[in-house]
């Protein structure tokens, strides 16, 4: 082995470390803010229901933010439980006695994950682009829907990243390179 590529061996652990650590802040900070839109819209159905107890009169379009902040809300946590890699997973070897065998599950199951989820941010881009065309919006307030979508799409478009990440990272552990700092114990 050549000085460059032992020092890169050696760097390597550093370098995949400091890459979970980046996917890790990023996915956490998308997922705060998906929790400050469920919170958002928390607050305004109970201001929507003491409304509607106190005074006899709702909130108009509080079922239009609804449907759109849940969407979002929810695609913001998707990069989070890829990263902390809290998915489910059914093992049905042993650990202790294909350990290399079960890495390179983790990393083909990885590959899959960052197929799929293209393939999702794909489809999700091309439903924002009909709402757009079609000039949907929603049903009380007329707040135009595609921007929203187009926002899921982009949120989806980072969990393909940090699944992306995850790929790199279970590879580096097939190769003992690499073991996770982080992993979800759920």
């Amino acid at each position: 082995m050549s000085v460059p590529a032992a020092e890169a061996a050696v760097h390597a652990p550093g370098v995949m470390r400091r890459l979970e650590q980046i996917g890790l802040g990023v996915s956490r900070a998308l997922s705060a803010l998906g929790l400050s839109a469920l919170l958002f819209l928390a607050l305004l159905t109970l201001v929507d229901g003491l409304a509607r107890w106190l005074l006899n009169q709702p909130l108009e379009g509080v079922r239009d933010v609804a449907a759109v902040a849940i969407a979002l809300a929810v695609s913001c946590c998707l990069p989070v439980g890829l990263m902390e890699r809290s998915n489910i997973v059914i093992r049905t070897l042993p650990l202790g006695t294909w350990p290399r065998t079960s890495r390179a599950l983790d990393a083909v199951a990885a590959i899959l994950v960052v197929l799929i989820m293209g393939a999702m941010a794909w489809q999700f881009m091309v439903f924002a682009g009909k709402m757009a065309k079609a000039g949907e919006t929603t049903w009380i307030l007329k707040i135009p829907t595609a921007p929203f979508w187009y926002g899921v799409s982009a949120i989806l478009v980072c969990a393909v990243l940090v699944q992306t990440i995850v790929v790199v990272l279970e590879l580096g552990r097939c190769w003992g390179q690499f073991e996770h700092s982080e992993r979800s114990q759920a």
